[in-house]
């Protein structure tokens, strides 16, 4: 079915379009001359665009959205919260997706393994307090040039650790 104020082809059982808030149902005929609006005040979206950084999901009936593999990149980088996101929202057989997904992960592990060595470092005066303040900036620096790339659009691997491989 075709929406008769967007044109958006509708998989929907609803009463309204989910693109422009049109209602569906046979009957209805909008009312013709200019300022027509709904009842919030709100005029009909006849170009509806989608937020930047998603698209439909082509595959999937519902018309649910799925992030753009760099936003989901980016957003991954920034905190677990994002990391759920986009692991819930993203395509996961997208390449530059699992590319930092990967590293997203390698920079986990490392810093859950560099944790566990700061508690015994930290007992070792000056030269364990050093090493755990260049193994903290070394993992900062690593997260800030994983975003770098994602936001750059590039797959350069990591210093160190770029070539630790968790997804294929």
């Amino acid at each position: 079915m075709r929406c008769n104020n967007c044109g958006n082809e509708v998989t929907t059982e609803g009463t309204n379009c989910p693109f422009c808030g049109f209602p569906l149902y046979a009957g209805y005929q909008q009312p013709q001359g200019q300022g027509y609006q709904q009842a919030q005040g709100t005029q009909y979206n006849q170009n509806y665009q989608q937020p930047q950084g998603f698209q439909q999901n082509q595959g999937n009936q519902s018309g649910s959205f799925s992030m753009d593999p760099k936003t989901a990149a980016i957003v991954c980088y920034l905190t677990w919260i994002g990391l759920v996101i986009a692991l819930l929202s993203a395509d996961r057989s997208d390449p530059f997706f699992r590319f930092h997904l990967n590293n997203v992960f390698v920079l986990i592990i490392s810093g859950c393994i560099f944790g566990v060595v700061s508690v015994i470092l930290v007992f070792i005066p000056i030269l364990g307090w050093l090493a755990i303040l260049a193994g903290s900036i070394f993992l900062t620096v690593c997260l800030i040039m994983g975003l770098i790339n994602a936001i750059n659009g590039e797959c350069k691997p990591l210093p160190l650790l770029g070539s630790f491989k968790i997804f294929n």
